[in-house]
């Protein structure tokens, strides 16, 4: 870095000197004194500040120190500079904060000028910086936000027709995906920027892209056996452009995805060799991720060698980066083999306090993974591809009318050929209607009940699960309630399956309104339904088991037709610390609904240990009731 900077200051000097022949001497007299002299920032023209822009731009991932020192040497002439120069100093500096954890700064500053940048020609920078907030958004754990300033960018895209903004913005996308877990899709467009890669020309954007592309692969094909020379192959040549444009981040991550590889072929002597040469230069960076990363695959490879202590000890070197960063992801992989080593070591009381909190992260990972999902389909990226399909169609459209101006003739086939392209259009947009309709469609049949509109029994168990698990790593308590319509076979012969249907529509009609926003509703089959009750205790529970209960008492019958009472049999139960899923809880909340019926039936039981039949009584119960 010294070497660059001394470089950079005499250049800049010799043309300052043939100005000021004065401060020649002076600067000539300090020269004796000192092997770099500092040079005055206000004296850079406007050719100079650019050139020394364009060092930082190339600065940012491999000297991120260099480009916080330059940022603060050029701060004083900030208000000499021309708009463009602003801009690039703008993404610099959200970049440099990114990269030294001042995410929120990055972010304000970002949101801030974004809103008071101008129509002009240097739109240009408009795209980079959103693609810099996506990006930042998204490192930010904001998924919500990120997928809105992706969607704000890509159709800015089209506009500028620069390779460079493209790839940066479809670069973006297939993060989004991986971070969603939609590693198909993320592929689909690694592989849309891997086919314009002839277009590229600087060797930064080079190694991205095809870093990016191997990543991709790895996550789709890494466990198949088959691709495995494939995936090697081209984490291979990521390396290679990395190395071209002294990525050394980027090298790292390239390195370590060869040695996955070698590790699963069991070649033990390269992968090592491959991962301290990773551990060097992730270290060098420094990149804590890719640290950790090379310390968690030399323990895999010293624990298979039966060097236990070593795996413990290199374990602890990537425990020591993953506290300080914070990364649940992280710390869930490395609290996993440390419980394993701990208790082939004999130290059980380590290997239950590492359980434990790898579980807790592990809670964490699913929760934040959930998270993203909701983001992702509140943003509803579909239409990326749509949008690359729609920018390629206009300009092969642009080009026909070019030619088609030539002669009349053209003119009138370019008349038809228009009409064709527009109907076509319809067609296809009331096809893609139909098909968005079709889908949600299926979607709500496959997830909800077809007669009550509520959620089914399957779709209800997942997404209570979810919230029994979210509720568990929080010490909140967590109810069910279970309730079977009293009599409904009578309603059915006495007024016919027109009538059930009513009444079942009714009652979850009325539950539904009843319900909290948070409580998942669902028919269990036939008369049976259930709620499922986040952050709620069992008096609450029985509180709420009973209101509902005077509900369905209250419901007025004459509506279907015929006259008759409806009323139900409500069970309750509440989480205890041996629960470690839903199973056990409806198990007790059936039971405690069985109990209500053989009470006569109209009431609210709250399990009790006492109340629990022996399982062939219990059994019977439900042939008799049911």
């Amino acid at each position: 870095m010294v070497f660059l900077i001394f470089q950079l200051g005499c250049y800049l000097l010799r043309k300052l000197l043939i100005k000021l022949s004065l401060f020649f001497r002076k600067v000539l007299l300090l020269s004796f004194f000192s092997i770099v002299l500092p040079l005055p920032v206000q004296s850079l023209e406007l050719d100079e500040l650019d050139d020394f822009l364009t060092i930082m731009e190339g600065k940012r991932t491999q000297d991120p120190q260099f480009v916080v020192d330059s940022l603060k040497e050029i701060d004083s002439i900030s208000e000499t500079m021309s708009e463009e120069q602003k801009y690039r100093t703008i993404l610099l500096q959200a970049h440099s904060l990114g990269m030294n954890d001042n995410v929120d700064k990055a972010i304000d500053l970002l949101v801030f000028n974004l809103k008071t940048f101008p129509s002009t020609k240097l739109s240009f920078y408009r795209t980079r910086m959103l693609g810099l907030l996506a990006n930042t958004y998204s490192f930010n754990n904001e998924f919500s936000k990120s997928f809105q300033t992706l969607r704000e960018l890509l159709p800015l895209l089209t506009d500028i027709d620069d390779i460079e903004s493209e790839i940066s913005g479809y670069r973006l996308a297939v993060e989004l995906f991986g971070e969603v877990q939609m590693k198909r899709e993320a592929l689909n467009y690694a592989n849309i920027i891997y086919s314009e890669f002839d277009k590229v020309l600087i060797e930064r954007d080079k190694c991205f892209i095809s870093f990016n592309y191997a990543e991709s692969f790895s996550d789709v094909y890494g466990s198949s056996q088959n691709r495995w020379s494939e995936v090697e192959t081209l984490y291979q040549n990521a390396f290679v452009f990395c190395e071209a444009a002294n990525e050394k981040m980027v090298m790292a991550g390239a390195t370590l995805g060869q040695a996955k590889i070698l590790i699963n072929r069991e070649s033990f002597f390269q992968a090592k060799s491959l991962i301290k040469y990773a551990l060097d230069l992730s270290s060098s960076i420094p990149y804590p991720l890719d640290m950790a990363e090379a310390y968690l695959l030399l323990a895999k490879i010293e624990v298979h060698d039966s060097r236990l202590h070593l795996g413990v000890g290199l374990l602890n070197k990537a425990l020591d980066i993953g506290l300080t960063i914070d990364d649940s992801q992280l710390l869930s992989k490395i609290y996993k083999p440390l419980a394993e080593l701990s208790e082939q070591l004999g130290q059980n009381d380590k290997a239950l306090e590492y359980l434990k909190l790898y579980q807790e992260h592990y809670s964490k990972i699913l929760g934040e993974t959930q998270s993203k999902i909701i983001a992702f389909e509140t943003s509803k990226l579909d239409y990326l591809e749509k949008e690359r399909q729609i920018r390629y169609l206009n300009k092969d459209r642009e080009l026909y009318t070019a030619k088609a101006a030539l002669t009349e003739l053209q003119r009138s086939n370019e008349r038809m050929m228009n009409t064709l392209i527009f109907g076509g259009l319809i067609i296809l947009a009331i096809f893609a209607a139909v098909m968005a309709m079709q889908k949600r469609k299926y979607k709500m049949l496959a997830q909800h009940d077809a007669l009550t509109g509520i959620f089914n029994r399957g779709t209800a168990q997942n997404i209570a699960e979810n919230s029994f698990i979210k509720a568990a790593s929080k010490r909140e308590m967590f109810s069910v309630i279970m309730f079977d319509l009293d009599f409904f076979k009578r309603i059915n012969d006495n007024y016919g399956h027109g009538t059930g249907d009513w009444v079942l529509k009714k009652v979850a009609d009325m539950i539904n309104k009843a319900s909290r926003s948070d409580d998942i509703f669902a028919r269990f089959g036939g008369e049976e339904f259930a709620l499922f009750l986040p952050d709620t205790d069992e008096a609450k529970a029985n509180a709420m088991a009973e209101e509902y209960r005077r509900i369905i008492e209250s419901i007025e019958t004459k509506f279907s037709g015929h006259s008759f009472a409806i009323t139900a049999s409500f069970g309750v139960t509440s989480s205890g610390e041996d629960d470690l899923s839903l199973d056990p809880l409806l198990h007790r909340a059936d039971i405690a609904m069985y109990h209500s019926k053989e009470l006569g039936r109209n009431c609210v039981t709250a399990y009790r240990p006492e109340i629990e039949l022996s399982r062939s009584g219990y059994q019977k119960s439900k042939m008799a009731f049911g």
